[in-house]
């Protein structure tokens, strides 16, 4: 039987979502709660399958870099990050619901959002990515290689 390793990115609009199938990357996707749940709806018993999550929740609301004077923007940061934090609760939720496992990384700078470079040599993808889709995929890789 397969196994599915989906990396997730949590974001109030749509999360970075990275699929892996027996350890290679196979799908790079912008997907709501409900495309999640709708590709869990086609693949669920056919394989096995693990959500490996950035833990947006482990996130304080306004990060130390992001401090400045400006009240509003910081006020903005934190309500970003509080989103995030709500759709990876969602996810949660759902995969609860399902039966399906996750696992749960705490956030970290030196995933490849920034490191495209790294991305593709690491995964060897060449097809189009951005940084939300790269951050899934490095999630999804930390569990794609414990």
């Amino acid at each position: 039987m397969a196994k599915i390793v989906v990396g997730v990115d949590p974001d109030s609009d749509e999360n970075g979502i990275a699929i892996y199938k027996d350890g290679e990357l196979i799908a790079l996707h912008k997907w709501n709660t409900v495309h999640i749940c709708q590709y869990i709806d086609e693949i669920i018993g056919t394989c096995d399958i693990l959500f490996s999550i950035e833990n947006v929740m482990a996130n304080n609301f306004v990060y130390a870099r992001n401090t400045n004077g400006n009240k509003n923007i910081q006020s903005l940061i934190a309500m970003k990050i509080g989103r995030c934090q709500n759709a990876q609760k969602e996810i949660m939720q759902w995969l609860d619901r399902y039966g399906i496992p996750y696992v749960l990384h705490k956030p970290q700078s030196g995933n490849w959002a920034d490191k495209k470079d790294v991305f593709e040599r690491v995964t060897g993808w060449e097809k189009q990515s951005n940084v939300d889709t790269r951050a899934a995929a490095y999630f999804g890789y930390l569990a794609v290689r414990s």
